[in-house]
C-alpha cells in the first residue's frame, strides 16, 4: 500500500516552478478549469500532487477552514475498498463516502486521530485508469 500526498498551493505556477527549480518535474494533463491539480514527479517517479487551495476545498469541503499547509490529503491504494471502507468506517470519521471522480475512480475520505484526511482508493481500478502510469511507480 501507498500513500500520495496531495498539497494545497496558493498559486499553482508558482508552486510548480519553485519544484522544477529543485528537480521536479509535473504532469499537468489531469488539470483542468476548476480542477487545478498537477501530479508531481521527482526523477520520473510519482511522489504526489500539487492542487490549487481552492479547487481543493471544493473537491472536500471538510478542508474548508484548514489553512495553506495543513490542507490536504494523503491517498492510500488498497485491493478491496469495499473491505477498507467497512472496516475503517467502523473506527473513523468518514469525511466523504464512496463517490467516484472525473476519471471513473471510486474513493472514499476519512479523517485520522491527528485530523489528517486519508482518501482510499481501489488500487487495481487505479492502475487500469489513465492515471495508472503513476500507480505503477509508486510499488
Amino acid at each position: 500500500m501507498t500513500y500520495a500526498p496531495c498539497i494545497s498551493v496558493r498559486d499553482t505556477a508558482a508552486s510548480l516552478a519553485f519544484y522544477e527549480k529543485i528537480g521536479f518535474s509535473a504532469d499537468s494533463s489531469t488539470s483542468r478549469p476548476g480542477d487545478d491539480i498537477h501530479m508531481l514527479l521527482y526523477k520520473g517517479e510519482f511522489v504526489g500532487m500539487i492542487y490549487l487551495n481552492d479547487d481543493l476545498k471544493k473537491w472536500l469541503p471538510v478542508l474548508a477552514d484548514t489553512p495553506i499547509g495543513f490542507a490536504g490529503m494523503f491517498y492510500l491504494a488498497v485491493d478491496d475498498l469495499s473491505g477498507a471502507y467497512e472496516e475503517i468506517s467502523q473506527h473513523a470519521e468518514i469525511v466523504k463516502p464512496l463517490t467516484e471522480d472525473h476519471n471513473g475512480q471510486r474513493m472514499f475520505y476519512f479523517r485520522d486521530l491527528d485530523g489528517y484526511v486519508i482518501g482510499v482508493n481501489e488500487k487495481a481500478a487505479l492502475e487500469g485508469s489513465d492515471l495508472g502510469k503513476y500507480a505503477e511507480s509508486a510499488s
